[in-house]
């Protein structure tokens, strides 16, 4: 095969992912930007963006076809392959799958691309003229024009569940809502329209009460305007009183008594209507929208402090109010809808003061924000009209509907209450506020009147007797999730519809009507002529089945925040497309996924928190609180110490306690370790909010005194009040907050208080214990049990969570042989490690064609820079990286985090994966450790049996191993169901689990190799190591400080980096059923006291002594002495996990090295003097 020069002129996406590839085969890719400045190349590839004037001896023409099928939301792209003669070389149909997803349909067809125009290329790169005796390629007719690659961007954005537009809805959101009232208003006189207070009211008198209103609203707006005028003034200027009602002169300068007007105001005018339900308050609305002013709704039963903030924030010019009001003075004119003055003569024979466009703000909604204060949220005609045009088609109302109106008019859903009823002639039932707090009562007033439609949300439906059927038509709910039991009740009852969307998209965005057995996450569908994205970070739509953030576009976008131009620019967004349009989206905050049936939604970005370094969703947490239907109501919050707490409500089981008991093993079995909640709250009912939303801040506010009253496990004796008092000084916590069953690490502990702690417990109770019982469980009690009883420490109290992991669902189907990859591209995660740096320096030496480093970003430094920063680190700055690429991932995330083309490519063309990255820490327990070592094992077997099958290399640790014979040897086998041999500290258990989750996908198929380093040392080359992440280094360091180093018998293992790293490399592109399991020991001989006579021989002084007397010498380690962090694994005894090495089976690593061609290091005086002269040069020792 030879080496091609190759011309890749175009600017598509799909030209750059091929020119990658052609690369990564070893072939020169020139002058993408401007490929004519150079010589003749050999091949010139044309995607049909730009006009090619390459000399080159051969040309290869890519299009693409998109064919519009019948029956199918998105085309059918076909990818066409010709030469410069026009010869069809290939034709490639890419069928589009089930799921209507564009972005998924477009990178399939960009991977068969890279895919045949590569093989394409290979084929060029053997006979410079195949491409003139090519083979006649047969395919199928094609009735659409062929495109240039650039064609195909376009698709991303594309999504079958958004669907075509419904030109008479559009055509009807062109008519303000206030027309359509009006008219239905005057044509249906006697037809009842509220029934309110206990009366029925029908349209004639509701408009008449409308009309009422107006003439004095009028007449004040107008004073108000004039007055400022005359003098001058801005707003804000002295401002009418209610007394004041001289007549409202004609000529007005933007009402018109009786006459509509074109003229437009150089501002809107903005009215505050703050009235308890009643005949006043719909009277209020309609007259607001009349005179083609902005509608601003106040609850009433808000504090007064809010809603004087609403009316200042929105400017507003007036308020209607009954009389009641609490707000004080305020610098804005109010009207008492109480006392009106006596009608005039001439009313106008209209409600229709104004003539508006529709794109003119109609309602200002505020909505609580995320920094505390509401932000007002404006909404024009255009947008009420086309909500209210949709919704009264898609529920079907009609005259003789008869709709609840539940919502306080603060909250959107008032809207879809209130508007669509007045247009369609239907009645409005409202509710007293007696009827809407009693769940009886709401229930007896929906019968008593006959209810078709309503809006109840989630939070009251689950309180709701719901036995006997509510006799609706159509029920909606939508603001928060709906509790499984509520669909399996109301499904089969009625039309039960979930909708979705923020205030900002005009009450909703999407809906779908529930089934039994419905996901209670599923969003449904955008609703018609709207549109929903869900794009990463970098605003780029996201496969099928992939998290994003959801964008929202259409009719229902409103206009911004009032008088919030920084907030609207940062939330309204206009979207460059690549068509070259932009469209103007709402970027909701919220995190979901698109699946076959809808969208299906995952939680909130502002409500992800760490906890314990852990990403943590409230909503994943009480989704499964929901499926295990033990409660009819749960919620979940998180307090300001980062502790997760479960609220429920109502168990299901009548036995006490059985439901809470089951609900913790569904759980145990369900979420990872650091998703359990710290407590469960059972409350008799849930606080709700006025718009019926769950109230998190009040269940919060309530839990710190459920905490106080004593709901944690307190001390049962003397000495774990003692323990506590300990704990509460070094952790700098009130003692009340500490309970005896928490962990230490939850509570903030690390390994340098866990020293200090074990440390303080010798000085009080003149004893030691062990640091790894305690590690096991580290909780007070399990602190005070090693204290009472001697005999605790040397019982293990395993994590239960280990256990369970470790037998794990696989979902996995195994590829077969004939699908492999290529061994010589190898992944390996971890790769900015000590070991991981030096594993990608001997795979390039190996002959690896392509190495893909996995490295995590930091805040201050990219994948690549840290990187980069671990090769100068160790000495490794002379290698070629010509054959490295650096991605930034997060094994901890699906795809590992890579973006999709990137894992697409890895998936589709690499053989081998050498899993190196691990969170080594010897002292936090298994659940803390199980997200970075645990998780990501499926995640990464998911990649080896995706498109291609790859070796799984997997780098655990000797202290992990499980298997013994008879006579104690460690046995060279695959982990055995019982727990490590060795401390069973939460590293080496999640080392074992990941053994057994491989074991079992051996078992299955999957091509496992298991690594087992043993005490990784310097490299034999450089001498560089890492002595700071070793605790055996840090140990020998602050002995050596004190003078006195302890005298050990036993043979030293001295395993040196590059050594192990040649090894894995080697066997990386191999696998050997019977010979998969290496142990890494260094079995050549080497004596404790040889090696700490190689530090004697760098000038430092010291005595070897007693472990007993070494011990009676950790009183003096101070902060400054580097023992100090690790203080605790020597107080109690020589703790380390493996001490003599002579016990260790190590016959497959030994046939391995002698396969390499290699012998084991010997462990020569030269050698660990290079080692020691390292440590000099650093000031380690």
């Amino acid at each position: 095969m030879r080496r091609l020069e190759i011309a890749v002129p175009g600017t598509s996406q799909a030209m750059a992912e091929l020119a990658r590839e052609l690369e990564l085969h070893g072939h020169g890719v020139v002058g993408r930007q401007s490929p004519a400045g150079h010589g003749a190349v050999d091949l010139s590839i044309d995607d049909g963006t730009v006009t090619c004037n390459t000399q080159a001896r051969s040309c290869l023409q890519v299009r693409v076809a998109l064919q519009v099928m019948p029956g199918q939301a998105l085309p059918q792209p076909v990818l066409v392959f010709r030469d410069a003669a026009q010869r069809l070389l290939c034709q490639e149909v890419i069928a589009p799958q089930r799921d209507g997803n564009g972005q998924s349909l477009r990178l399939r067809t960009l991977a068969t691309l890279v895919e045949t125009g590569a093989r394409l290329v290979s084929q060029l790169s053997r006979d410079q003229t195949c491409f003139d005796h090519w083979p006649t390629a047969h395919a199928d007719a094609i009735d659409h024009p062929l495109l240039g690659l650039d064609a195909l961007e376009p698709l991303a954005f594309e999504h079958g569940l958004n669907r075509p537009s419904v030109p008479w809805l559009l055509a009807a959101a062109e008519v303000p809502v206030m027309h359509s009232i009006e008219q239905r208003m005057l044509d249906d006189a006697t037809q009842p329209a509220l029934w309110v207070d206990g009366q029925l009211i029908d349209y004639k008198s509701l408009r008449r009460l409308a009309l009422r209103l107006q003439q004095p609203m009028l007449e004040i707006l107008h004073r108000a305007e004039h007055e400022k005028r005359a003098v001058g003034e801005p707003v804000g200027a002295r401002l009418a009183r209610d007394e004041d009602t001289d007549a409202l002169k004609q000529t007005a300068s933007w009402f018109i008594g009786g006459k509509p007007s074109s003229h437009r105001p150089s501002s809107h005018k903005v009215i505050g209507v703050c009235l308890p339900k009643s005949a006043q308050l719909y009277a209020a609305i309609l007259a607001v929208l009349g005179c083609g002013a902005v509608y601003l709704p106040l609850d009433p039963q808000h504090p007064a402090q809010r809603r004087r903030f609403i009316l200042e924030n929105a400017q507003a010019d007036l308020l209607l109010h009954d009389g009641n009001s609490d707000l004080g003075e305020l610098s804005l004119p109010t009207l008492n809808v109480h006392q009106l003055p006596a009608p005039k003569p001439g009313i106008p024979a209209s409600l229709i003061r104004r003539r508006v466009d529709s794109d003119e703000p109609a309602v200002a909604i505020y909505t609580s924000g995320t920094t505390g204060q509401p932000k007002g949220v404006l909404l024009s005609h255009h947008n009420l009209s086309h909500f209210c045009a949709w919704y009264g088609d898609y529920v079907g109302l009609q005259r003789d509907s008869r709709a609840l109106q539940f919502s306080t008019i603060n909250f959107d859903a008032s809207l879809l209450d209130i508007l669509p009823t007045f247009i369609h002639g239907a009645l409005l039932v409202v509710p007293s506020e007696d009827q809407r707090r009693d769940p009886q009562q709401l229930v007896a007033l929906i019968h008593q009147q006959h209810i078709s439609h309503a809006f109840l949300p989630p939070a009251l439906l689950s309180v709701m007797p719901l036995d006997a059927p509510l006799g609706l038509t159509h029920l909606i709910t939508g603001g928060d999730v709906c509790e499984p039991f509520v669909i399996e009740r109301m499904a089969p009852q009625c039309k039960f519809h979930n909708i979705y969307g923020p205030t900002e998209t005009t009450v909703l965005a999407t809906t779908r009507q529930f089934g039994v057995g419905d996901n209670n996450r599923n969003l449904g569908v955008p609703i018609a002529n709207g549109r929903v994205l869900i794009l990463d970070e970098q605003l780029q739509p996201v496969p099928q089945g992939t998290p994003g953030e959801l964008y929202i576009a259409g009719p229902g976008v409103g206009l911004g925040y009032l008088n919030d131009p920084a907030l609207t620019a940062n939330r309204y967004l206009d979207l460059a497309l690549p068509t070259g349009k932009t469209l103007r989206v709402y970027r909701t905050g919220d995190i979901g996924q698109w699946t076959d049936s809808g969208i299906e939604l995952s939680g909130r970005r502002d409500n992800q928190v760490k906890i314990r370094g852990f990403r943590v969703e409230p909503e994943e947490i009480e989704h499964c609180l929901r499926d295990s239907q033990l409660f009819r109501q749960v919620a979940v919050g998180v307090d300001e110490r980062r502790r997760i707490l479960a609220f429920l409500v109502h168990p299901e089981q009548v036995r006490p306690g059985a439901a809470l008991q089951a609900l913790r093993e569904h759980v145990q079995n369900s979420l990872p370790s650091y998703m359990h909640p710290a407590a469960y709250v059972e409350l008799p009912s849930l606080p709700y909010t006025s718009n019926g939303k769950v109230d998190r801040r009040a269940l919060l506010a309530m839990a710190v005194q459920v905490h106080a009253d004593g709901q944690r496990r307190q001390p049962q004796n003397a000495l774990e009040t003692q323990l506590q008092q300990l704990w509460a000084e070094l952790l700098e916590l009130p003692v009340e907050d500490i309970a005896t069953d928490e962990s230490f690490f939850n509570l903030g502990g690390h390994s340098i208080l866990l020293s200090r702690l074990l440390l303080s417990i010798r000085q009080t109770f003149g004893r030691s214990l062990s640091i790894n019982r305690f590690i096991e469980a580290p909780t007070l009690m399990t602190l005070a049990k090693l204290l009472d009883d001697p005999e605790q420490n040397s019982a293990s109290t395993l994590s239960p969570q280990a256990f369970i992991d470790a037998e794990a669902e696989l979902n996995l189907d195994p590829l077969p042989i004939s699908q492999c990859g290529d061994v010589h591209k190898v992944v390996v995660t971890g790769a900015n490690s000590f070991l991981g740096v030096h594993i990608v320096e001997a795979l390039l030496a190996w002959g690896a064609t392509e190495v893909a480093c996995l490295v995590r970003a930091s805040a201050e430094q990219s994948a690549a820079e840290r990187f980069s920063q671990a090769l100068q680190d160790n000495h490794l700055t002379h290698l070629d990286l010509a054959r490295v690429s650096v991605y930034a991932a997060d094994i901890t995330q699906p795809q590992l985090g890579l973006p999709d083309d990137v894992y697409a490519r890895i998936d589709r063309t690499f053989g081998a994966l050498v899993h190196n990255a691990a969170h080594v820490n010897h002292v936090l327990d298994y659940e803390s450790l199980a997200r970075d070592n645990v998780e990501p094992i499926f995640e990464c077997l998911r990649l080896c049996e995706g498109r291609s099958k790859k070796i799984f290399n997997f780098v655990s640790t000797l202290s992990a191993s499980s298997a013994l014979d008879a006579d104690g040897q460690v046995l060279e086998q695959p982990a055995a169901k019982t727990p490590p041999i060795y401390i069973k500290n939460g590293y080496n258990l999640s080392k074992w689990v990941g053994e057994r989750i491989l074991q079992r996908a051996r078992d299955r198929g999957v091509w496992v190799n298991l690594f087992r380093p043993g005490n990784i040392s310097f490299n034999s080359l450089t001498g560089v190591c890492q002595p700071h992440k070793n605790r055996l280094m840090l140990m020998l360091k602050g002995s050596i400080q004190l003078g006195q180093v302890p005298d050990l018998s036993l043979n030293f293992d001295l395993m040196p980096v590059d050594f192990l790293a040649r090894f894995i490399a080697f066997h990386a592109s191999r696998y050997q059923p019977t010979q998969a399991v290496f142990n890494l020991h260094n079995p050549e001989p080497l004596s404790w006291d040889a090696y700490v006579a190689s530090f004697r021989d760098s000038g430092r002084e010291f005595s070897l002594v007693s472990v007993a007397e070494w011990q009676r010498q950790l009183a003096r380690v101070d902060a400054d002495n580097a023992l100090f962090g690790v203080l605790g694994f020597y107080l109690n005894g020589f703790e380390e996990d493996i001490g003599d090495i002579s016990l260790i089976s190590h016959d497959n690593a030994r046939a391995g090295v002698r396969q390499m061609g290699a012998r084991y290091p010997e462990k020569s005086p030269a050698l660990l003097r290079r080692g020691a002269d390292y440590l000099k040069a650093i000031d380690f020792i």
